[in-house]
């Protein structure tokens, strides 16, 4: 079980990024991505997701509180995409729905080089959901397709710990978690429900892990827009997208371009990665913003009114510098 979420005094902190129709943030461990249920007249502790959501609506001065188009399970940090609007909402939720949002992830999992069968590959194996609630490699006909693809990013020299990159390409329940564990052997750091198997003392002499934090995090979202689609959205924008369009040449003729938010990593994960040896890219300590893959170095995007709202960590960190 997590420990009780502090509550924030101001959730709008959480912000990484926002434009006029959407707001990005980069979601601390133990939220829960749903409105608090109560139990009489006292709201669920662990649960500030209402609260986050009212103070997001003060903050950008929305008439409505912020619209959930997807979730990340509680335990994983990240990149979180919330709309400002309800026809944003539904272009969300069909860009989702419809896979083409890309979903990349970070974990630092239990294993060393030699754990991997090459520098990375995909898994397809299918999972279904138990009796008990929890998720495994399906082996009945209900299961579910699942596909993630990974790359092994780095190896530790000091201790079998590596981190991995994941592209998410179905998003079931626990799929990441499921996959790392059952079908690469190389369970997530932290992630007791799927590895009841103790951190071997080769991490532990070496590595202070903290206790009830999964190492998995949600390090970029990429959406799509389109002029076509865009046009019921957006009305005010059109000119602007082409302004937008016009600065990055790779765009073509479809007038389609893809925003990628890029969420930081916690400052845990980065410590942990310091003390074993694994090198991080400046990037992804940071977060940042992309623009059909390639970074940006300023701060807003222009003809999106879009802005990067937190200040850039020190690019120190990510070599383990002091």
């Amino acid at each position: 079980m997590f420990t009780s979420l502090k509550p924030s005094k101001s959730w709008a902190r959480r912000a990484i990024y926002a434009d006029r129709s959407i707001v990005v943030l980069n979601k601390p461990p133990g939220l829960i991505c749903q409105g608090s249920l109560t139990n009489g007249d006292k709201p669920r502790d662990t649960d500030k997701f209402n609260d986050l959501l009212h103070d997001l609506k003060n903050y950008f001065n929305l008439d409505n509180v912020p619209y959930t188009v997807h979730r990340l399970d509680k335990s994983t940090t990240g990149a979180l995409v919330l709309a400002k609007n309800i026809a944003t909402a539904r272009e969300l939720a069909r860009q989702f729905q419809g896979r083409a949002v890309g979903k990349t992830y970070l974990a630092l999992v239990r294993g060393g080089e030699k754990s991997f069968p090459a520098k990375c590959g995909e898994i397809k194996d299918a999972i279904e959901i138990n009796s008990d609630g929890r998720v495994s490699i399906g082996e009945h006909c209900n299961a579910e397709f699942a596909a993630t693809d990974w790359e092994l990013v780095a190896s530790s020299r000091k201790v079998p710990l590596s981190l991995l990159r994941l592209t998410l390409h179905t998003g079931l329940k626990h799929q990441l978690r499921v996959h790392l564990a059952q079908s690469l052997h190389t369970p997530i750091l932290g992630d007791t429900l799927y590895s009841r198997k103790p951190i071997s003392e080769k991490i532990t002499e070496v590595i202070r892990v903290p206790e009830h934090r999964v190492f998995l995090h949600a390090s970029r979202l990429t959406l799509s827009a389109s002029f076509p689609d865009q046009l019921s959205i957006f009305p005010q924008l059109l000119i602007q997208f082409v302004i937008l369009v016009q600065r990055f040449k790779k765009v073509g003729t479809n007038k389609h371009i893809r925003l990628g938010i890029a969420a930081a990593l916690p400052t845990d994960f980065v410590a942990i990665c310091n003390d074993a040896g694994i090198q991080l890219d400046p990037m992804t300590v940071s977060g940042g913003l992309f623009v059909n893959d390639e970074p940006l170095s300023g701060y807003e995007i222009e003809g999106l009114e879009g802005k990067w709202m937190r200040p850039r960590r020190d690019m120190r960190l990510a070599n383990g510098w002091t």
